[in-house]
């Protein structure tokens, strides 16, 4: 069992790694930075370089939230879609990293019914991996 509750603080990734690789706005003024930049139609980019950055936990880490924010935008049958479970696989192995994510976008305080198009597999996560805790 793993603890949902704890995220990477130190180790997340500033954005400007990412905004500079990827030519995104980035500044002060902008506070939740890697869901405010997202545009679902780059989420190719997102996932390429994601995969780029194999054993970069810190720049994994925040490419994951704007690659889910991404996938939620897309419109993408995500239950038939290759790239979305291929991603959900990545999470599960990648647990230890992206557990506080995982719990964040399964949105447990909204009905499923009115949450993101990216909860129920979120949900799915957290039975699989925090049973004790959902």
């Amino acid at each position: 069992m793993h603890d949902c509750s704890v995220a990477l603080g130190s180790t997340v990734a500033k954005p400007d790694f990412i905004s500079e690789r990827l030519g995104l706005r980035n500044g002060p003024s902008i506070q939740d930075w890697e869901f405010e930049v997202v545009d679902s139609t780059d989420l190719g980019v997102y996932l390429k370089l994601f995969d780029e950055m194999s054993g970069r936990e810190d720049i994994r880490f925040t490419l994951a939230d704007m690659i889910i924010q991404a996938f939620d935008e897309s419109g993408l049958d995500l239950k038939t879609n290759p790239e979305w479970q291929e991603f959900l696989k990545t999470l599960s192995r990648e647990i230890d990293i992206h557990a506080s994510q995982i719990w964040y976008w399964a949105n447990w305080e909204v009905q499923l019914e009115d949450a993101w198009d990216v909860t129920p597999y979120m949900r799915s996560l957290c039975q699989t991996h925090f049973a004790s805790e959902t």
